[in-house]
């Protein structure tokens, strides 16, 4: 192999390398905009995924508020018992645990830290591999149960 063929060659291993990256830094950027839901005791939940550990440490703290018809769903790759906490959240929230599309636990009107306080830690003896996050009170107003069928994800066409 000619010397400009080895430098051609390597040049051309660090412009996929270069462009591997890039596309990988913009996977979720590249998902943007597409939208899925829930759905429990036949009402439609939207809901922003939780899938990344950064996702999952954020979750709806700082914001405001959430739609009445918006929550967000944590996905967890095995069943175990995690814990929530309610850092830096400025409105209460209920908690639906999932397993195998099957509602396994609730955690209703979890309130959010008053100014000084430290933020409540949520746990749950059932196995889970996804929480759903919605606005107190929800759980109560479609009356949610142990045991419903959780259909998701499912991606939304509107």
């Amino acid at each position: 192999m000619s010397e400009n063929t080895k430098i051609i060659f390597l040049f051309l291993i660090a412009l996929a390398l270069i462009l591997f990256v890039g596309l990988a830094s913009n996977f979720k950027s590249f998902f943007q905009g597409e939208e899925f839901y829930v759905v429990i005791k036949e009402q439609k939940i939207y809901v922003e995924i939780a899938g990344s550990p950064e996702e999952k440490k954020q979750g709806l703290s700082g914001r405001e508020s959430l739609a009445e018809d918006r929550g967000m769903l944590f996905i967890y790759p095995e069943p175990g018992n995690y814990s929530f906490w309610m850092k830096e959240m400025k409105f209460n929230l209920d908690f639906v645990f999932i397993n195998d599309q099957k509602v396994v636990d609730l955690k209703e009107n979890i309130p959010f830290p008053k100014e000084g306080e430290e933020p409540q830690t949520i746990r749950v003896e059932a196995t889970f591999d996804k929480v759903l996050e919605i606005n107190q009170g929800i759980i109560k107003k479609i009356e949610i149960k142990v045991g419903d069928e959780v259909l998701i994800p499912i991606k939304s066409s509107r």
